[in-house]
């Protein structure tokens, strides 16, 4: 008789620890904010250039300047927009976007104000 009242209690914490991991005690919704829908007021401004033999990253700011930016945000902003030229050099007759411009901050707007 003692096995099977052991064995009921065991069942018992089992149970309620097993539902109380999986559904909680506390709903899930108290732990995620509300979700605010951001826009980009306009796109980030890129042109689409070819590429042609002896052309460096400095060159192509060189012809496309932009007062508007340094050096340093300028070639951040062009490895954002390609990441993939990181690690390879231009190949001649190759297309790749050049950024022109800062970026636009996104408009966020809570989601109470709709």
């Amino acid at each position: 008789m003692r096995i099977l009242l052991l064995a009921l209690t065991v069942f018992c914490i089992v149970h309620f620890v097993r539902v109380d991991l999986t559904d909680g005690t506390i709903p899930l919704a108290a732990f995620f904010e509300e979700e605010t829908s951001c826009m980009e007021e306009t796109p980030n401004h890129a042109i689409v250039i070819r590429v042609v033999e002896g052309d460096t990253i400095e060159s192509l700011f060189a012809l496309y300047p932009d007062p508007a930016q340094n050096f340093l945000e300028r070639l951040e902003q062009f490895y954002s927009i390609n990441p993939y030229l990181e690690k390879q050099q231009f190949q001649a007759g190759e297309q790749i976007k050049l950024p022109i411009g800062k970026p636009s901050e996104p408009i966020c707007q809570d989601n109470e104000n709709k």
